[in-house]
């Protein structure tokens, strides 16, 4: 029975997670938040292949590209750890604020159902 597929329509998969109560119904003013952050945190970031390619990719920047880039950073800031083991560097923490914003009252599943709405609509 826990290996039923739930068949969804995709027009109606953010009010499916809303009312389920996966997300909030005000996640969007959450994610204002986020985007002001993510544009503050773009602005100091390191000159790195890989992070240059997803800022110049032309997207607009969603959980998914938060999470890589934390993971690049945790590579490229591997020497600011402390005696304690965790980062110091101020890039990391912002990503990482960034991230746990997203993932506070599930908001990345809003961004996500609404992007997967938008691309199977229009795209």
């Amino acid at each position: 029975m826990d290996n039923l597929p739930i068949d969804i329509h995709s027009n109606k998969l953010l009010d499916w997670l809303i009312s389920r109560r996966h997300c909030s119904k005000n996640w969007q003013s959450n994610f204002d938040e986020i985007r002001q952050k993510i544009s503050n945190a773009i602005k100091d970031m390191p000159e790195n292949e890989q992070i240059i390619k997803i800022l110049d990719g032309g997207q607009f920047i969603n959980y998914f590209h938060c999470k890589e880039i934390l993971k690049i950073l945790y590579e490229t800031e591997k020497d600011t750890k402390n005696i304690f083991g965790f980062y110091s560097s101020q890039k990391i923490k912002d990503w990482k604020e960034i991230i746990s914003l997203y993932e506070n009252e599930n908001v990345y599943l809003g961004e996500a159902a609404n992007f997967l709405q938008r691309y199977v609509q229009y795209e």
